[in-house]
């Protein structure tokens, strides 16, 4: 898997995105993208969101859109809760919802 990557610092965000060209025989997953990019740029791989993995039909060339964050603070607090649970750093229980009570109707006589 060869990898080509244009990265952009967002200070504001304390993430770095990174749009990467990945040449391969199929579209990888992303648990591969994920180690081959902490390999890269030698940050934990826990830090590495993946947000999207497309490839055109008939290509070798995956297109992939990542970010990397700075510290898992930051990460917790700007990504949304199924993009944790689908890059494996979502590992606090889940929060139990309350059951709702029903309301009773009173008739009018």
């Amino acid at each position: 898997m060869e990898v080509e990557m244009e990265k952009s610092k967002n200070e504001l965000l304390h993430r770095t995105s990174i749009l990467a060209k990945i040449r391969s025989d199929k579209t990888p997953s992303r648990v591969e993208v994920q180690k081959k990019i902490a390999a890269l740029l030698g940050v934990d791989d826990k830090l590495i969101v993946i947000d999207k993995i497309s490839q055109d039909f008939g290509t070798k060339i995956s297109k992939a859109y990542i970010k990397v964050y700075d510290s898992m603070k930051a990460l917790r607090e700007i990504e949304l809760e199924y993009r944790l649970k689908r890059t494996g750093t979502h590992d606090e229980a889940p929060v139990e919802a309350k059951p709702k009570e029903k309301k009773v109707k009173e008739d009018k006589e």
